[in-house]
């Protein structure tokens, strides 16, 4: 029997397997090798490239899931130091910090420890010292980021919230600070401080300031207002003309290295590019781009971090660019399912660049659905697929569920409450007797269609008139029927694919609830008090904890079929039983890289592999090893 001749040890660990893209924050290139490359993201993200960013691989910063990485650096003088700049909303993992492995460990600079941070910058005669800019004023470093100090004072609150920061490359007394209202300036390190923003439209969000290297006097801003020059170091600003009002808020501008009449300005509506000095602009692509960077060898070749698009590399000075987003992932997803020989993943909040992804290879590598006009309207927050049927899905939001009989191709909007307005929280599809159903949670009760929801009738979970409103839809084996429907009170079972229901006797709360599975013989609970187990369709449950440690279970697989196979996932450990879930074994090598796991999932029942999907990094795979 597979299951008895599944064992624990793995092929290489989990890999990433994408869908690839996603948002980029930041962007670096190591000035000693260019070919090394650095890319933040949200949640945490950091990234590295050996080779120009043909691939990326995942470093080991640590991950305070809110943070975002604002500033990545290989220190200019010594290449195995890495430096961040992380802002969280309340604090916690923000500030400045660096390794000295190359990514391989991080510390917290002292100094700067919860205080959220969004630029950084270097002398060019000493890189040792450095400043950045922070939600608490300007700080300096003496020793290359490890120690900081603050240079601005705490009293003015005009000069408390940062954005951005530069050095005057002739000397390391003269700063310029961007915050959120204008420009200031500095030329005594940090004694006093005047407001520099004549020519400069008031209350102008900085987020960039590029100092010419040739000519330190000559200084470019980007803001929220647009672009800025100024020729006498900053005491007066001329605003660059002819830029559409729609692409001012401008997040990045640099000079092109040796080419001081080209110049390029990333904004939220597409990338800039002068030829003239700023004479004149011309829109070369539509990206959100949030940072730029060139290749100190060659400057056509340059880099682009942009919003839900990842990371983007030109040869030709901007003329063309490609997506180099292989290895890289920061995408934010809601929901995987599995179909007969297919997988289906839905991305959120990016754009053009999400939607729904499909695998036909077990989750190893995914393809973009192409759009479909009849895809239901704003975020899809849920997903399902129909285990026995080759292209059933259901898409639904808090307004509508959407059907699809060709994959995601094509949809049909579904009439779900006769009219009702309900908000759609959970979908799936079951099968009993070789016969399919649909069922729809919403805020006003459980729905069921027998034909493939041309017809819905509302399912009473209890003899009493109660619309409960139901959160998760859980279900079995493919042909059994047996179902789990957990609302905001308790948990009720089906063994007929949602016709009749019971409520579960439950010895624990539903809010303290992460996730359920359904063995072939058991119903299984992962719970913040730990793992429990019924074998009698929930009329009782015990607590487990042979092989498993106490505390948080947070995700559970069971493989499908008439088998005990289960899988845990607790403590950034996997753990394998194949009884139904009574006893465990940790599957060695299968230890969690530095993500949490939403949800875990075979993609068929006779599969080696398992596919997890996480909140914000996309989707992992393991590959077991059959011994003979």
């Amino acid at each position: 029997m597979l299951a008895a001749a599944l064992p624990s040890a793995l092929a290489g660990g989990w890999q990433p397997a994408g869908p690839w893209g996603g948002t980029a924050t930041s962007l670096w290139v190591d000035r000693n090798q260019p070919d090394v490359l650095l890319a933040g993201a949200r949640h945490s993200l950091l990234f590295r490239s050996t080779n120009r960013g043909d691939r990326w691989e995942r470093l080991n910063f640590p991950r305070y899931f809110s943070a975002t990485l604002t500033a990545v650096m290989i220190h200019p003088a010594d290449p195995s130091l890495y430096l961040v700049a992380a802002e969280t909303p309340q604090g916690i993992g923000a500030g400045v910090w660096y390794s000295e492995d190359r990514g391989a460990s991080w510390k917290a600079a002292e100094g700067l420890e919860g205080i959220p941070a969004y630029a950084l910058a270097y002398f060019e005669k000493d890189p040792r010292r450095m400043a950045a800019a922070t939600r608490n004023g300007v700080w300096k470093s003496e020793d290359s980021g490890r120690t900081w100090r603050r240079i601005s004072p705490p009293y003015n609150h005009e000069l408390r919230s940062v954005t951005a920061v530069a050095i005057d490359p002739r000397d390391d007394r003269i700063l310029y600070a961007g915050t959120t209202h204008l420009p200031w300036k500095t030329v005594d390190g940090g004694e006093t401080w005047q407001i520099i923003h004549d020519g400069m439209l008031d209350d102008s969000d900085v987020f960039s300031i590029f100092i010419d290297p040739a000519r330190p006097d000559r200084v470019l801003a980007s803001a929220c207002s647009g672009i800025y020059r100024s020729e006498d170091g900053g005491r007066n600003w001329s605003k660059f003309r002819g830029i559409p009002p729609e692409q001012r808020r401008t997040h990045v501008v640099r000079q092109m290295p040796g080419r001081p009449e080209v110049i390029f300005a990333g904004t939220t509506l597409g990338l800039l590019k002068s030829t003239d000095g700023g004479a004149t602009f011309r829109r070369v692509n539509r990206h959100h781009v949030y940072s730029l960077a060139f290749d100190p060898r060659d400057p056509r070749r340059m880099y682009l971090a942009t919003e839900g698009g990842g990371l983007w590399r030109s040869e030709n000075g901007g003329e063309a660019f490609v997506q180099i987003n292989e290895g890289f992932a920061n995408r934010l997803s809601d929901g995987i399912a599995a179909a007969a020989g297919a997988l289906y993943l839905n991305v959120l909040q990016d754009g053009e660049w999400g939607g729904l992804f499909a695998s036909l290879d077990g989750g190893a590598t995914w393809s973009k659905v192409p759009p479909s006009k009849t895809f239901p309207e704003g975020p899809v927050t849920k997903l399902a697929a129909c285990p026995t049927r080759t292209g059933l899905l259901l898409a639904g939001n808090d307004e509508r569920l959407s059907r699809s009989l060709d994959g995601g191709r094509t949809w049909v909007p579904l009439r779900v409450g006769a009219g009702a307005r309900l908000r759609i929280q959970a979908v799936a599809c079951t099968v009993a007797g070789g016969r399919e159903a649909l069922l729809a949670g919403t805020d006003l009760g459980l729905f069921r269609s027998a034909d493939l929801g041309a017809s819905w009738q509302p399912v009473r979970l209890t003899t009493a008139n109660i619309r409960h409103s139901v959160q998760e839809l859980i279900t079995g084996v493919v042909d059994g029927g047996r179902v789990l429907a957990r609302t905001a009170h308790t948990v009720y079972a089906s063994a007929d694919g949602g016709l009749s229901w019971r409520p579960l006797s439950m010895l624990f709360p539903v809010s303290r609830i992460y996730d359920m599975a359904i063995t072939g013989t058991t119903l299984l609970a992962a719970t913040a008090d730990g793992l429990y187990l019924s074998a009698d369709e929930g009329r009782h449950w015990e607590k487990v904890e042979k092989g498993l440690e106490p505390g948080t279970v947070s995700t559970l697989a069971a493989r499908p079929g008439p088998g005990g196979e289960v899988l845990a996932g607790q403590f950034g450990r996997i753990y394998r039983s194949s009884d139904g879930g009574r006893s465990w074994q940790v599957v060695e090598g299968a230890d969690l890289p530095a993500v949490s796991f939403k949800r875990m999932i075979w993609p068929d029942a006779g599969g080696r592999r398992l596919v997890g999907l996480t909140p914000d990094a996309g989707v992992f795979y393991l590959e077991f090893r059959i011994q003979e």
